[in-house]
């Protein structure tokens, strides 16, 4: 018998049991668009609810032409088909739009309720932040007017830094170096569209969490911690099926890990630290470590992805870049989840794509922690998508489903 202590679930285990009717007809409504077409019956046996609560929320959405009913038949291994009642969401009014201010590149996107993409385009992020807000504005009027015959209700804008308590604008980001930048002022068409500002990390664990809906046990997804890596790291975390941002003063600022010391007296950070975790774990790092101290002779810094191909085509100093990404990377994820207190972590961004070269040192330098004496915890790696495009497009539904409707 293994005796190693057992990181405690109740949370998690419990949580079905203990949300109320408002909570869950927000769940319900995730649980639609993960995993539809889906029956009432399917809703209510992984909610843990009746099947006439389910009813009598989604009747009045059906008449709106929110959902929408079909019948399906469905196959059997006995050459006779069955026939059920679905869900789905319809795609035929309601849009949204997303916006992915990165420190490279900036994508925009817009999506329905269905799941359907209906446009995605990106541009290089220039380094001032009225040039990059002017770009997305002019492209948001260009998807606004070929879209006329729909109805825009939000749009969704995730950054790669702090923002403010009420989302609406980008604090600091490091990486880019701006300040004090009223997103919403400078994206809202019109005062009938919601913009939402949200941390980028937070965002691709909104994307990951409705990833791994369609496929859990129940309409939930457990606690985890979501650790995206590009340019710099971010932390998002997913406590009780939500989001969780910090409270008070404190909102917006919870999970911003990349910045915590690993290294005493290490390298310098834009933040103005030394040794901060995403200067030894983020994609962007690899190239330095890739590098090393020697003399470049001419030779150019290359990208992640570059570096991954290169192990991939079996040099060994790419491989041995990305065993260190993966301890570096293990060190700092046995700090967050004892700082945390949740053992599950899923890996987002462009580390994602060399996963095969960074698992192992990763888990490695876990179970040389305390964190390794203790059994329950997990790494695996995610959607690179949620980290881009996807988390912002994420952050303008789920703004909608939690306000938008009323049960």
């Amino acid at each position: 018998m293994n005796d190693s202590p057992v990181f405690q679930t109740n949370l998690t285990d419990n949580i079905a049991g203990t949300i109320n009717v408002a909570r869950k007809g927000n769940l319900l409504l995730r649980l639609i668009r993960a995993s539809q077409p889906i029956t009432r019956s399917e809703i209510a046996a992984r909610l843990s609810i009746d099947k006439s609560t389910v009813t009598e929320n989604v009747k009045p959405l059906i008449a709106r032409r929110i959902l929408r009913e079909e019948t399906l038949e469905t196959d059997s291994s006995k050459g006779q088909g069955r026939k059920a009642r679905v869900l789905s969401f319809t795609d035929a009014h309601d849009y949204f739009i997303g916006v992915n201010l990165g420190v490279r590149r900036s994508q925009i996107g817009a999506t329905n309720l269905s799941g359907e993409i209906l446009l995605e385009d990106d541009f290089e992020t220039p380094p001032d932040a009225k040039e990059t807000l002017a770009i997305a504005r002019e492209t948001i009027k260009k998807i606004i007017a070929e879209n006329a015959e729909r109805t825009l209700r939000v749009i969704g804008v995730s950054v790669p830094g702090l923002t403010d308590a009420e989302r609406r604008k980008l604090l600091f980001a490091p990486n880019l170096g701006w300040r004090d930048v009223d997103i919403v002022k400078a994206l809202q068409p019109s005062d009938a569209v919601n913009v939402v500002v949200e941390n980028d990390a937070t965002a691709a664990a909104m994307y990951e969490a409705r990833m791994k809906i369609r496929h859990s046990n129940d309409g939930l997804m457990s606690n985890f911690i979501l650790v995206r890596s590009g340019t710099g790291i971010g932390v998002g975390l997913v406590i009780g099926s939500e989001v969780y941002r910090g409270t008070g003063l404190g909102r917006g600022i919870a999970g911003e890990f990349g910045h915590m010391t690993i290294v005493a007296g290490g390298k310098p950070c834009v933040c103005g630290n030394r040794g901060c975790w995403e200067k030894y774990a983020s994609a962007a790092s690899a190239a330095s470590l890739y590098m090393g101290d020697r003399p470049s002779r001419g030779e150019s810094a290359p990208r992640f992805v570059e570096i991954v191909g290169k192990a991939e085509n079996g040099e060994i100093r790419a491989r041995k870049t990305l065993e260190k990404i993966g301890d570096y990377l293990g060190i700092g994820i046995a700090n967050v989840i004892m700082g945390i207190g949740i053992p599950r972590v899923i890996i987002s961004g462009r580390l994602v794509y060399g996963w095969k070269f960074i698992e192992a040192p990763l888990k490695e330098a876990i179970e040389k922690s305390i964190v390794g004496k203790l059994e329950g915890w997990s790494v695996e790696a995610g959607e690179p998508e949620g980290a881009a495009i996807g988390g912002a497009l994420e952050v303008a539904v789920e703004e909608y489903l939690a306000h938008g409707l009323n049960f």
